[in-house]
């Protein structure tokens, strides 16, 4: 599994008015079940919510939070600035596995045998 680093500019506070915030952060790549609980939990009326939704599902770290607490409701408290910051960080994951996708592609490549640029032989007259 794909997993990207960051850290947040602003961070995000926990426990709520504790004044804790939380920067550091791991996120994995989205599957078509992120998308699909996030349409359930949130609806498809506003796509930031969507993804704020999605968001919160691919965070497989954020500071000293535990997993079960980052939810949507808790990312919703965050400054739109890490917000953009996760967004980018996901894109580098879809961009990073694309490029691993294309560069372990196998192609074909002529052989380099010195079969194939050796001369004709001629027929030996006996």
């Amino acid at each position: 599994m794909m997993i990207q680093e960051g850290k947040l500019v602003y961070g995000v506070e926990f426990p709520a008015q504790s004044g804790i915030l939380h920067y550091d952060f791991a996120m994995r790549l989205p599957t078509i079940d992120d998308n699909v609980a996030a349409i359930e939990e949130v609806g498809t009326g506003s796509s930031l919510r969507m993804n704020v939704a999605m968001l919160a599902r691919c965070l497989t770290r954020l500071g000293d939070i535990p997993k079960e607490e980052i939810t949507t409701a808790l990312l919703n408290t965050m400054v739109d600035d890490d917000y953009d910051v996760l967004a980018e960080k996901r894109d580098e994951l879809k961009k990073k596995r694309r490029t691993s996708s294309a560069a372990s592609r196998t192609t074909a490549s002529p052989s380099s045998s010195s079969a194939a640029t050796a001369s004709p032989s001629q027929p030996s007259a006996n």
